[in-house]
């Protein structure tokens, strides 16, 4: 997946000094150490391996953060034209390319981005049945709708993916709103990854629109989706008033932080979610809580 993209010696690096299923995510800076998250910890990147000690790491240039992103996009950087102006851009296998740089604004509105000068390249991982600790919790008969919490980087998306794969055995049609494609990471429309038999996937799209036409057209029994904002939580009611079942996730630290999140603390006091599960580190549970943000476990 990486290969195609990063420069060739930070590729022969990885190689033959990691171990890939253990690599998070490679963080490139212009004039500055190559960062790696390994294990969940962050390390820089030298020619021996990786280490704490940034002397020794490699680095890259502009030119180089520049070929990434061109590369990335198939040498077509108008075809991801829209997701740039989002901040990443997703490639094939489901790997997401964050990229930092000088927004173009038209209006107060992002267009896109330009002088690129770093990039987060986050690499997926399918770890199947990581949710079997959560499943008893939620999918006892029927599904309950349910928040995954968590800081970013502990594995909310890759738990979402393996519940999406449980639940769907489970004979429920499930819809996957993946609007950042992580979650399945689709490629020309077909999933990359494991999302189980009986799911949809709707790509690249707002959650508004993935729960209003994917409600109308696909009738799902249970939607799955990444990372809700202010913004979705009005969806996010009416998907559920209208019958559907929903488990999400949301960055935040603990469970606490989740109700003093601005936006939420009415979804919280009208117990839309039946459910909350926090992770801590990557993928771990530690902790489920009912509606009433009583503990479970």
């Amino acid at each position: 997946m990486i290969e195609k993209f990063l420069p060739e010696y930070i590729i022969k690096i990885i190689r033959s000094r990691l171990d890939i299923s253990r690599l998070y995510e490679i963080r490139l800076r212009a004039g500055r150490p190559v960062t790696v998250n390994y294990d969940g910890r962050y390390y820089y990147l030298g020619r021996s391996g990786i280490g704490r000690d940034c002397d020794g790491a490699v680095t890259v240039d502009v030119s180089a953060i520049q070929d990434v992103i061109v590369r990335a996009s198939d040498f077509s950087l108008y075809a991801v034209y829209d997701t740039i102006a989002g901040g990443f851009i997703t490639v094939s296998g489901g790997v997401r390319i964050g990229i930092a740089g000088t927004a173009v604004t038209d209006g107060g509105r992002v267009k896109t981005l330009k002088n690129f000068s770093s990039v987060n390249i986050r690499i997926p991982h399918e770890v199947k049945g990581c949710a079997d600790g959560l499943i008893p919790f939620i999918a006892d008969g029927g599904v309950r709708n349910t928040l995954i919490v968590s800081p970013p980087g502990c594995g909310k998306t890759t738990y979402l993916r393996d519940i999406a794969a449980a639940i769907s055995q489970k004979q429920f049609n499930v819809l996957v709103a993946d609007e950042r494609a992580e979650i399945a990471a689709a490629h020309n429309g077909v999933p990359q990854l494991d999302v189980g038999l009986n799911s949809d996937v709707l790509s690249g799209c707002p959650k508004s629109y993935a729960f209003g036409c994917g409600i109308r057209s696909l009738r799902p029994d249970v939607i799955i989706t990444d990372e809700l904002s202010c913004e979705d939580f009005a969806a996010a009611e009416e998907a559920v008033l209208s019958g559907v079942r929903l488990i999400a996730s949301i960055h935040s630290a603990d469970i606490k932080d989740v109700v003093n999140k601005p936006g939420i603390s009415r979804i919280v006091d009208n117990r839309l979610f039946e459910r909350y599960a926090v992770l801590e580190g990557v993928g771990r549970l530690s902790g489920v809580y009912d509606a009433d943000l009583r503990p479970l476990m």
